[in-house]
């Protein structure tokens, strides 16, 4: 296919999967989100490139909506309250509980052992949700408990699929005599898509850590202490298997993409 073939076929790809009217009140809002003081419509026409006519419905019917409003003296337009409040009706970290919730419960029934979904909160680990194992006896970790970062499996976790930025800022406040071996850790997460470590604070516990992701990237991790008993219905590497597909699946939930993830490999092999 030649390169004129390429750009036409993307281009027919473009127009068959746009909604016209949609993408024009997506350019309005986006443009008038980086214009604090507002515009006309001539500005925001000019700004655009697009004839008037294609516009004026637009912005007349955002402002109708309460998206946007005119101020009468400058006849400039500028967003309203309204996204603000459409995207605080659902508190996020609501949301990620109460889809992880139900996924730990099944991932303690499938493996007879504990789990806990954990998010990073400044240099430490909160955790959310925790799901104790239906055997009388196990090792599990507090809801609402926090851990310092260098002693999980999920700060780490989290860490490695940060951005470079995040991770370089983290190792900066590390001791100098413990930088490398943390970069290595983490490059090492990165590459195999989980953690699978000894724990540094409870001896006989095996954390089997894995990332969770949604749309804007890595949120949190869910870590089973594993713990081995004569009569285990799951291994270890069993359970981590559990907890990597249902990790998937909870990412997916929260809107990840897999298929267009830089980390597919690793979340998969």
């Amino acid at each position: 296919m030649t390169k004129q073939n390429v750009i036409k076929a993307e281009k027919n790809k473009k127009e068959k999967s746009s909604v016209p009217a949609v993408e024009k009140a997506f350019d309005v809002l986006e443009l008038l989100a980086s214009v604090p003081d507002g515009l006309t419509m001539n500005d925001i026409v000019a700004a655009l490139g697009r004839p008037m006519g294609e516009l004026y419905r637009v912005v007349l019917y955002l402002t109708e909506r309460g998206y946007l409003s005119q101020d009468p003296v400058t006849d400039r337009y500028s967003l309203t309250l309204k996204l603000f409040e459409l995207s605080h009706q659902h508190d996020p970290t609501e949301r990620l509980i109460q889809a992880a919730l139900p996924m730990l419960q099944r991932i303690a029934a499938k493996s007879n052992q504990s789990c806990h979904l954990g998010v990073h909160n400044r240099d430490s680990v909160l955790v959310l949700a925790s799901v104790q194992s239906p055997r009388p006896a196990g090792y599990s970790v507090r809801t609402g408990a926090l851990f310092p970062v260098a002693q999980t499996s999920s700060g780490h976790v989290i860490l490695a699929f940060s951005s470079d930025e995040a991770q370089s800022r983290y190792i900066a406040r590390c001791r100098k005599a413990d930088r490398d071996s943390i970069k290595a850790r983490l490059k090492r997460i990165r590459l195999d898509g989980f953690e699978d470590t000894e724990s540094t604070m409870i001896e006989g516990v095996r954390n089997l850590c894995v990332p969770v992701f949604n749309t804007g990237g890595v949120v949190g991790a869910i870590t089973c202490g594993f713990v081995g008993q004569l009569d285990n219905t799951s291994s270890a590497d069993e359970t981590l298997t559990i907890l990597r597909n249902t990790s998937i699946e909870l990412s997916q939930t929260l809107g990840f993409r897999l298929e267009s993830s830089p980390f597919e490999a690793a979340l998969t092999d």
